[in-house]
């Protein structure tokens, strides 16, 4: 549990907050947009890259902030044998934490083959409202020796649609791609109206 880590940041009136990261070397980056008070809520499903050739340096990780003291989050729907850095414990990972303390998980990708995806899907829940950020610190959806930064701050299920416009930058197609993460069994992928491309269950992903 830390309690001098991320930031909370109140004005008396509308401001726009994000967090710009530099790797070093030129070479990998990141952002994040704070969601301000819309990025608080009590269930959430993380995402980050599937890192398919992993490498010592590609790392994921899921990092919580409590709002209220006396929260208690807790962290299910990951798979056995998932290798999760500085935790011997047993799964689910529950923690308690006052406002503004923090906890993060993190699963090195080059550890074991489940390592690569297996915080995807997480169910992060609270009894009180938390913000999550999630991500890679350094990871790719690409089986190349291509990395990046790829971290957000997401909004909980109270929040989260069913119909999404999804907009493609510069990159190539090996790593430039979206990730769906199911919160329901049974959930149906569509593409542009072209019939189900795939079915997936709760924690799963296409």
């Amino acid at each position: 549990v830390y309690s001098d880590k991320g930031y909370i940041i109140e004005a008396d009136d509308v401001i726009y907050v994000s967090i710009r990261v530099l790797a070093g070397n030129g070479a990998q980056a990141g952002a994040l947009v704070s969601k301000g008070a819309s990025a608080l809520g009590t269930t959430f499903r993380a995402g980050m890259f599937t890192n398919e050739a992993p490498q010592t340096n590609y790392l994921n990780f899921i990092s919580v902030m409590a709002t209220e003291n006396n929260t208690t989050v807790t962290f299910d729907d990951l798979p056995s044998g998932i290798v999760i850095k500085n935790y011997s414990g047993t799964l689910p990972i529950s923690v308690s934490l006052n406002e503004g303390e923090s906890y993060i998980l993190a699963t090195n990708a080059a550890d074991n083959v489940i390592n690569q995806d297996g915080l995807i899907g997480t169910l992060i829940t609270s009894d009180k409202p938390i913000v999550t950020n999630v991500g890679s610190a350094n990871g790719s959806f690409h089986n190349g020796n291509g990395r990046d930064y790829g971290i957000d701050q997401i909004v909980g299920l109270d929040k989260v649609g069913s119909e999404y416009i999804f907009v493609k930058g510069d990159g190539n197609d090996g790593w430039e791609n979206v990730l769906i993460v199911a919160h329901e069994d049974g959930t149906q992928v569509e593409i542009n109206n072209n019939g189900v491309s795939a079915t997936i269950n709760r924690g799963e992903y296409t």
